[in-house]
């Protein structure tokens, strides 16, 4: 306790001398221009410390090692520790990860690459030649030399640090996250060797916290983002376009993708995309579709480029006629969908289904599809998603396709709708869902654009709003089946309330701990007298209280359990916990097998160890047994009671505890 104490006082003293030494200190940061991981952290520091930081700007790297090394400036951040510089400074504890990108005009992975650039006395071009030996390194120092060997493609890339994102993406190189792909060491704070210990402790430890971490991760989320959009719409702004003239949209109304409010105002997947990467492209997007408009009516009118852009739009190598892709940003799969329980297991694949009533929505992706797996099939075509699933309700056609997203959505929402998948044919084809651009100068110019702001997107976030597959369905179909058996739902619900019922009655009769009978089991079997042959040990366990209080509850419920299964398996009869440590076992036993019960019972070796080594358990056992006849149950425990009493005198006699 004593030295507990002196290490709350050591740490007292110290965090009292430090904040005395911060609330007067200022302290200066070697950094190169838009390091934003440096200023993040150390404005923080600064915020929490009560401290004045003053960032001194370094033309290189090597410059900021040099700086802190001959003791110019105090700290810097995102120093990676290697034993060759540890002779020159002093580390903190790892503070954060590195964000390392790969700055390219021609490659988004290093598996592309065979010349790559990387910052002089790095770990960059050590850990590069680790994951990929085949590639060949070229050293620069600061930003201009950098740019300049991608710009004369002198190398297919350069690795570097979040402080290249801003100068990098302004001037149209693409920067590819590369944390996930080679395996980069979290970094440090440093200063001159043996200089500012204390403080480097009490940064790392402030750095450490939730608070801290979650201010670092969010701040750098938002630069990141704020720093691409800047670059996108400076880039589209040098377009060969008229960003004042609106891009005007047409949505198809298809769940989860475009869902049309009575306010006005559209969701889904696809639709939110759209809006956000509108937001980032700084574009005047106008929809000029309505909730009741045909996918035929508004698929010729973009084919007839009567407005800019369609979506969503499964992508398809016949539909690049007329279309400009963006990325796609959505995936899904896609099955085939029949009534509730029809023709359950009878088919295997799309192929076989001939003879049935097929249903597709005219001239959209399942429409080209199933008209080339099914070729001398005719399907039934309509006008829209809506118009298919009524039908197939209606039983004017079995089946119908569309993918998952489409389904899970309709059974969330539509919960009397009586459709499933087929799950015998299960999925038959994936696609991938996009925006659609027409096929104009205009739509050529912006869809490499709305890539790079969809790829900007958290659409896993998206998705998940809407795409969310229901864990219900079974429960719906035994429903169903219920409803249409009334007999065999009486028969489960009489079973269920007799389950319930005896379930509470042995909740109500059982000791939870132990799971013997407690005292209302014992009242009720024996309330009404005892017989004069059974047998009555009235067990009481000795030293229980400091048990508990030398070890805690926890081992004194152990110690409860133990016996209580020792009873459970070497006593014939019934067993009762009646006390806190205190049993009651009544039952036929012979002369012997009652004393082989008072060998056993009043020692217990607890084979669980608790506090490091094992327990043995004494007791008091009483014993009632042999009366002439039948007695009260209160008359037969005081018999059992007024011995066991005796017992436990005869061992504090003999000095048994």
């Amino acid at each position: 306790m004593i030295k507990k104490f002196g290490w709350l006082l050591s740490c007292v003293f110290v965090w009292v001398s430090f904040n005395c030494w911060a609330k007067s200190k200022e302290i200066t940061v070697a950094t190169e221009a838009d390091d934003v991981v440096t200023r993040v952290l150390f404005d923080a520091i600064a915020e929490q410390f009560t401290l004045d930081v003053t960032y001194v700007n370094m033309p290189s790297f090597d410059a900021i090692l040099d700086s802190v090394a001959r003791g110019e400036t105090d700290f810097a951040a995102n120093i990676t520790f290697t034993h060759e510089r540890e002779k020159r400074f002093s580390y903190s504890h790892p503070t954060n990860i590195e964000y390392t990108y790969l700055y390219s005009n021609t490659t988004n992975s290093l598996r592309d690459a065979t010349r790559i650039g990387v910052p002089q006395d790095t770990i960059y071009g050590e850990l590069i030649a680790v994951n990929h030996p085949d590639i060949q390194l070229v050293s620069y120092q600061g930003h201009e030399e950098a740019y300049a060997l991608i710009s004369l493609g002198q190398v297919d890339g350069i690795v570097d640090a979040i402080n290249q994102l801003k100068p990098m993406l302004l001037k149209g190189t693409n920067a590819h996250l590369l944390n996930d792909e080679i395996s980069i060491k979290p970094v440090s704070i440093v200063s001159q060797k043996g200089q500012h210990l204390e403080e480097l402790t009490q940064f790392a430890q402030f750095i450490h916290s939730e608070q801290m971490q979650k201010r670092l991760r969010e701040e750098i989320t938002q630069y990141q983002f704020a720093i691409r959009k800047q670059a996108l719409q400076q880039a589209i702004a040098q377009a060969p376009l008229d960003l004042d003239e609106p891009l005007t949209i047409k949505l198809e109304p298809i769940y989860p993708y475009v869902i049309y409010h009575p306010d006005g105002h559209v969701s889904g997947i696809t639709a939110e995309v759209l809006q956000q990467s509108c937001d980032i492209l700084a574009l005047n997007c106008q929809l000029v579709s309505r909730s009741d408009e045909r996918w035929g009516e508004m698929l010729q009118g973009f084919i007839q480029q009567e407005f800019d852009l369609l979506a969503p739009l499964a992508m398809t190598k016949a539909r690049e006629q007329f279309t400009y892709y963006t990325s796609p940003h959505y995936a899904p799969q896609s099955v085939i969908v029949k009534r509730l329980g029809y023709k359950p297991n009878v088919y295997s694949h799309v192929s076989q289904l001939i003879a049935e009533r097929v249903g597709v929505v005219e001239d959209d992706y399942f429409d080209a599809l199933l008209t080339q797996m099914l070729p001398l099939k005719e399907l039934s075509r309509f006008s829209d998603h809506d118009a298919m699933v009524r039908a197939l309700l209606a039983n004017r056609v079995d089946y119908i396709t569309m993918d998952t997203a489409t389904l899970n959505y309709l059974l969330r929402n539509e919960l009397k709708l009586a459709i499933e998948q087929d799950d015998a044919i299960g999925v038959f084809d994936a696609s991938k869902i996009s925006i659609g651009l027409a096929n104009t100068e205009k739509g050529r110019v912006l869809a490499p654009y709305f890539s790079r702001a969809i790829e900007m997107l958290d659409l896993n976030s998206i998705i998940e709003r809407y795409d969310v597959r229901p864990d219900w369905r079974s429960s719906l179909d035994m429903e169903q089946k219920f409803a249409a058996k009334t007999q065999t739902l009486f028969a489960a619900m009489l079973l269920l309330a007799f389950a319930l019922s005896y379930y509470l009655h042995r909740l109500s009769n059982t000791d939870n701990l132990t799971g013997l009978g407690n005292r209302r089991q014992l009242q009720r079997k024996y309330g009404n007298g005892i017989a004069g042959d059974l047998a009555i040990l009235y067990i009481d366990v000795n030293n229980f209280k400091p048990i508990n209080d030398t070890y805690g509850h926890h081992c004194g419920d152990m110690v409860l359990k133990a016996i209580a299964q020792e009873i459970k398996s070497h006593w014939r009869g019934k067993g009762f916990r009646v006390g806190g440590d205190e049993f009651i076992l009544i039952g036929k036993a012979s002369q012997q097998e009652v004393e082989e019960a008072f060998d056993r019972f009043s020692r217990i070796r607890l084979e669980q160890h608790i506090a490091g080594k094992p327990l043995i358990i004494s007791s008091s056992i009483g014993l009632s047994a042999r009366r002439e006849r039948a007695m009260s149950l209160q008359k037969a425990l005081h018999l059992a009671d007024v011995d066991m009493y005796q017992s436990k005198n005869e061992q504090r006699e003999m000095g048994y505890s």
